[in-house]
Protein backbone atom coordinates (compact mmCIF):
# COMPACT_ATOMS: atom_id res chain seq x y z
CA UNK A 1 0.00 0.00 0.00
CA UNK A 2 1.42 3.41 -0.96
CA UNK A 3 1.97 6.09 1.68
CA UNK A 4 -0.42 8.47 -0.12
CA UNK A 5 -3.20 5.87 -0.24
CA UNK A 6 -2.61 5.05 3.42
CA UNK A 7 -3.02 8.71 4.34
CA UNK A 8 -6.25 8.95 2.32
CA UNK A 9 -7.68 5.96 4.18
CA UNK A 10 -6.49 7.42 7.48
CA UNK A 11 -8.36 10.67 6.75
CA UNK A 12 -11.49 8.63 6.04
CA UNK A 13 -10.96 6.85 9.36
CA UNK A 14 -11.00 10.25 11.06
CA UNK A 15 -14.44 10.92 9.58
CA UNK A 16 -15.82 7.47 10.36
CA UNK A 17 -14.77 7.62 14.01
CA UNK A 18 -16.31 11.04 14.69
CA UNK A 19 -19.33 9.54 16.53
CA UNK A 20 -17.02 7.66 18.93
CA UNK A 21 -16.17 8.93 22.39
CA UNK A 22 -12.84 10.76 22.51
CA UNK A 23 -10.89 7.92 24.14
CA UNK A 24 -12.31 5.20 21.90
CA UNK A 25 -11.80 7.38 18.83
CA UNK A 26 -8.15 8.06 19.63
CA UNK A 27 -7.45 4.36 20.12
CA UNK A 28 -9.15 3.53 16.82
CA UNK A 29 -7.15 6.20 14.97
CA UNK A 30 -3.92 5.01 16.52
CA UNK A 31 -4.56 1.46 15.36
CA UNK A 32 -5.50 2.69 11.87
CA UNK A 33 -2.33 4.78 11.70
CA UNK A 34 -0.15 1.88 12.83
CA UNK A 35 -1.69 -0.66 10.44
CA UNK A 36 -2.07 1.51 7.35
CA UNK A 37 1.28 3.26 7.48
CA UNK A 38 3.02 0.09 8.65
CA UNK A 39 6.72 0.91 9.05
CA UNK A 40 6.04 4.63 8.81
CA UNK A 41 4.93 4.83 12.42
CA UNK A 42 7.75 3.38 14.41
CA UNK A 43 11.11 3.96 16.01
CA UNK A 44 13.67 4.20 13.22
CA UNK A 45 15.28 0.92 12.23
CA UNK A 46 18.46 2.85 11.41
CA UNK A 47 19.12 2.98 15.16
CA UNK A 48 19.76 -0.53 16.42
CA UNK A 49 18.29 -1.29 19.80
CA UNK A 50 15.54 1.31 19.49
CA UNK A 51 12.02 0.40 20.52
CA UNK A 52 9.85 -0.49 17.53
CA UNK A 53 6.57 1.40 17.39
CA UNK A 54 3.72 0.05 15.29
CA UNK A 55 5.72 -2.43 13.21
CA UNK A 56 5.27 -6.18 12.88
CA UNK A 57 8.07 -6.90 15.33
CA UNK A 58 7.44 -3.92 17.54
CA UNK A 59 5.27 -2.52 20.27
CA UNK A 60 1.60 -2.35 19.36
CA UNK A 61 -0.90 -0.08 21.05
CA UNK A 62 -1.90 -2.74 23.58
CA UNK A 63 1.73 -3.12 24.62
CA UNK A 64 2.17 0.63 24.88
CA UNK A 65 -0.95 0.83 27.01
CA UNK A 66 0.30 -1.96 29.28
CA UNK A 67 3.70 -0.32 29.68
CA UNK A 68 2.46 2.95 31.22
CA UNK A 69 -1.34 2.89 31.41
CA UNK A 70 -1.41 6.02 33.58
CA UNK A 71 0.46 8.05 30.96
CA UNK A 72 -1.76 6.82 28.13
CA UNK A 73 -4.92 7.59 30.12
CA UNK A 74 -3.62 11.11 30.85
CA UNK A 75 -2.84 11.73 27.17
CA UNK A 76 -6.23 10.35 26.14
CA UNK A 77 -7.94 12.92 28.35
CA UNK A 78 -6.32 16.01 26.85
CA UNK A 79 -9.03 18.62 26.20
CA UNK A 80 -10.37 19.42 22.74
CA UNK A 81 -9.03 22.98 22.70
CA UNK A 82 -5.41 23.80 21.77
CA UNK A 83 -2.83 21.99 23.91
CA UNK A 84 0.88 22.74 24.26
CA UNK A 85 2.49 19.54 25.51
CA UNK A 86 6.04 19.59 26.87
CA UNK A 87 7.54 16.09 26.88
CA UNK A 88 10.53 16.37 29.24
CA UNK A 89 12.54 13.20 28.91
CA UNK A 90 11.03 12.38 25.51
CA UNK A 91 13.52 9.59 24.76
CA UNK A 92 12.76 8.35 21.22
CA UNK A 93 9.37 10.04 21.14
CA UNK A 94 6.75 7.34 21.70
CA UNK A 95 4.48 9.56 23.80
CA UNK A 96 5.20 12.69 21.75
CA UNK A 97 4.08 10.86 18.61
CA UNK A 98 1.02 9.47 20.33
CA UNK A 99 -0.02 12.87 21.67
CA UNK A 100 0.50 14.51 18.27
CA UNK A 101 -2.12 12.26 16.67
CA UNK A 102 -4.56 14.91 17.84
CA UNK A 103 -4.55 17.92 15.52
CA UNK A 104 -5.06 20.32 18.44
CA UNK A 105 -1.83 19.23 20.18
CA UNK A 106 1.56 20.88 19.64
CA UNK A 107 4.55 19.15 21.24
CA UNK A 108 7.93 20.33 22.46
CA UNK A 109 9.98 17.18 23.02
CA UNK A 110 13.16 17.51 25.10
CA UNK A 111 15.83 14.80 24.95
CA UNK A 112 19.55 15.40 25.69
CA UNK A 113 20.85 11.89 24.89
CA UNK A 114 22.53 11.99 21.46
CA UNK A 115 21.37 8.61 20.13
CA UNK A 116 17.81 8.97 21.41
CA UNK A 117 17.63 12.55 20.11
CA UNK A 118 18.68 11.36 16.65
CA UNK A 119 16.04 8.62 16.72
CA UNK A 120 13.44 11.07 18.02
CA UNK A 121 13.97 13.37 15.05
CA UNK A 122 13.99 10.48 12.61
CA UNK A 123 10.66 9.27 13.99
CA UNK A 124 9.16 12.74 13.63
CA UNK A 125 10.37 12.83 10.02
CA UNK A 126 9.13 9.33 9.14
CA UNK A 127 5.69 10.08 10.53
CA UNK A 128 5.41 13.52 8.90
CA UNK A 129 4.88 15.25 12.24
CA UNK A 130 7.41 18.09 12.03
CA UNK A 131 4.49 20.52 11.92
CA UNK A 132 3.30 19.26 15.33
CA UNK A 133 6.46 18.17 17.18
CA UNK A 134 9.62 20.20 17.78
CA UNK A 135 12.50 18.25 19.32
CA UNK A 136 15.25 20.00 21.28
CA UNK A 137 18.49 18.47 22.70
CA UNK A 138 18.02 20.08 26.09
CA UNK A 139 18.33 18.75 29.64
CA UNK A 140 16.34 20.40 32.41
CA UNK A 141 17.66 20.82 35.94
CA UNK A 142 17.52 23.15 38.94
CA UNK A 143 20.07 25.68 37.64
CA UNK A 144 21.22 26.49 34.11
CA UNK A 145 24.64 24.96 33.46
CA UNK A 146 26.87 22.84 31.25
CA UNK A 147 27.45 19.40 32.75
CA UNK A 148 27.83 15.72 31.94
CA UNK A 149 25.00 13.35 31.09
CA UNK A 150 26.15 10.21 32.88
CA UNK A 151 24.91 7.32 30.75
CA UNK A 152 24.37 3.69 31.61
CA UNK A 153 24.33 2.98 27.86
CA UNK A 154 24.43 4.91 24.61
CA UNK A 155 21.73 3.04 22.66
CA UNK A 156 18.72 4.94 21.32
CA UNK A 157 15.85 4.37 23.70
CA UNK A 158 18.23 3.84 26.61
CA UNK A 159 17.49 4.95 30.16
CA UNK A 160 19.18 5.23 33.56
CA UNK A 161 21.01 8.43 32.69
CA UNK A 162 21.67 11.35 35.03
CA UNK A 163 22.46 14.94 34.09
CA UNK A 164 25.04 16.06 36.63
CA UNK A 165 24.04 13.10 38.81
CA UNK A 166 25.36 9.59 39.32
CA UNK A 167 22.38 8.00 41.07
CA UNK A 168 18.93 7.19 39.71
CA UNK A 169 15.44 7.68 41.16
CA UNK A 170 15.88 4.55 43.28
CA UNK A 171 19.11 6.01 44.71
CA UNK A 172 21.12 3.32 42.95
CA UNK A 173 24.47 4.23 41.45
CA UNK A 174 24.38 4.62 37.66
CA UNK A 175 26.80 2.22 35.97
CA UNK A 176 28.38 5.01 33.94
CA UNK A 177 29.57 3.74 30.56
CA UNK A 178 29.86 7.13 28.89
CA UNK A 179 29.81 10.78 29.93
CA UNK A 180 28.20 12.99 27.29
CA UNK A 181 28.47 16.76 27.52
CA UNK A 182 25.10 18.52 27.55
CA UNK A 183 23.51 21.90 28.15
CA UNK A 184 20.96 22.10 30.94
CA UNK A 185 18.47 24.84 31.72
CA UNK A 186 16.11 25.52 34.53
CA UNK A 187 12.63 25.70 33.04
CA UNK A 188 12.32 29.32 34.18
CA UNK A 189 15.60 30.35 32.51
CA UNK A 190 14.66 28.49 29.33
CA UNK A 191 11.34 30.32 29.14
CA UNK A 192 12.98 33.67 29.91
CA UNK A 193 15.70 33.25 27.29
CA UNK A 194 13.76 31.77 24.39
CA UNK A 195 10.06 32.61 24.93
CA UNK A 196 8.83 29.20 23.72
CA UNK A 197 5.14 28.30 23.60
CA UNK A 198 4.23 27.91 27.25
CA UNK A 199 2.99 24.47 28.26
CA UNK A 200 -0.54 23.63 29.19
CA UNK A 201 0.47 20.03 29.94
CA UNK A 202 3.86 18.57 30.95
CA UNK A 203 5.30 15.09 31.26
CA UNK A 204 8.43 14.83 33.42
CA UNK A 205 10.17 11.45 33.30
CA UNK A 206 13.96 11.75 33.69
CA UNK A 207 15.06 8.89 35.94
CA UNK A 208 15.66 10.85 39.10
CA UNK A 209 15.98 14.60 38.45
CA UNK A 210 12.27 15.34 38.72
CA UNK A 211 12.60 17.30 42.02
CA UNK A 212 15.39 19.49 40.60
CA UNK A 213 13.37 20.18 37.46
CA UNK A 214 10.37 21.25 39.53
CA UNK A 215 12.52 23.55 41.65
CA UNK A 216 13.93 25.16 38.50
CA UNK A 217 10.45 25.75 37.09
CA UNK A 218 8.63 27.34 40.03
CA UNK A 219 7.57 30.47 38.15
CA UNK A 220 6.55 28.72 34.94
CA UNK A 221 4.65 25.99 36.73
CA UNK A 222 2.83 28.53 38.89
CA UNK A 223 1.37 30.23 35.80
CA UNK A 224 -2.36 29.50 35.36
CA UNK A 225 -1.77 28.38 31.77
CA UNK A 226 -0.20 25.16 33.09
CA UNK A 227 -3.15 22.91 33.79
CA UNK A 228 -1.83 19.40 34.30
CA UNK A 229 1.52 17.68 34.95
CA UNK A 230 2.38 13.99 35.07
CA UNK A 231 5.51 13.17 37.06
CA UNK A 232 7.33 9.90 37.59
CA UNK A 233 7.33 9.26 41.35
CA UNK A 234 9.09 5.91 41.36
CA UNK A 235 11.44 5.64 44.32
CA UNK A 236 11.21 6.09 48.08
CA UNK A 237 8.16 7.38 49.93
CA UNK A 238 10.21 10.38 51.04
CA UNK A 239 10.97 11.22 47.40
CA UNK A 240 7.29 10.92 46.49
CA UNK A 241 6.28 13.20 49.37
CA UNK A 242 8.89 15.75 48.25
CA UNK A 243 7.49 15.75 44.73
CA UNK A 244 3.93 16.18 46.02
CA UNK A 245 5.06 19.10 48.20
CA UNK A 246 6.87 20.81 45.30
CA UNK A 247 3.78 20.50 43.13
CA UNK A 248 1.59 21.83 45.95
CA UNK A 249 3.84 24.92 46.15
CA UNK A 250 3.12 25.52 42.45
CA UNK A 251 -0.63 25.22 43.00
CA UNK A 252 -1.27 21.58 42.04
CA UNK A 253 -3.01 18.67 43.73
CA UNK A 254 -2.43 14.99 42.92
CA UNK A 255 -5.22 13.23 41.09
CA UNK A 256 -4.10 10.05 42.85
CA UNK A 257 -1.53 9.40 45.53
CA UNK A 258 1.69 7.43 45.01
CA UNK A 259 1.01 3.76 45.66
CA UNK A 260 -2.71 3.93 44.85
CA UNK A 261 -2.24 1.51 41.97
CA UNK A 262 0.61 -1.00 41.56
CA UNK A 263 0.36 -0.59 37.77
CA UNK A 264 1.02 3.16 37.92
CA UNK A 265 4.42 4.65 38.69
CA UNK A 266 3.41 8.19 37.73
CA UNK A 267 1.18 10.73 39.43
CA UNK A 268 -1.01 13.24 37.61
CA UNK A 269 -1.22 16.69 39.19
CA UNK A 270 -4.00 19.10 38.28
CA UNK A 271 -4.18 22.86 38.80
CA UNK A 272 -6.00 23.60 42.04
CA UNK A 273 -9.12 25.58 41.23
CA UNK A 274 -9.65 28.83 43.05
CA UNK A 275 -11.98 28.39 46.00
CA UNK A 276 -11.51 24.62 46.05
Amino acid sequence: MSRILAWIIYVIAHAITCPFGSKRRLKALYRAHSILLQRRFFISDTCRGALQFGSESGVRFSQLERSEPDTIEWLDNFPGEPVIFWDIGANVGVYSLYAALRPNVQVLAFEPGAASYRALNRNIELNGMDDRITALPVAFCANTKIDMLNMDNTEPGGSKHGFGAEVDQLNNAIDVRFRQGAVGFSIDDFVGLFSPPLPTHLKIDVDGLEPDILRGGRNTLSAPTVRSVIVEVEGSEARARRLVALMADAGFVPRSRPGDSPACRNVVFDRLREGA
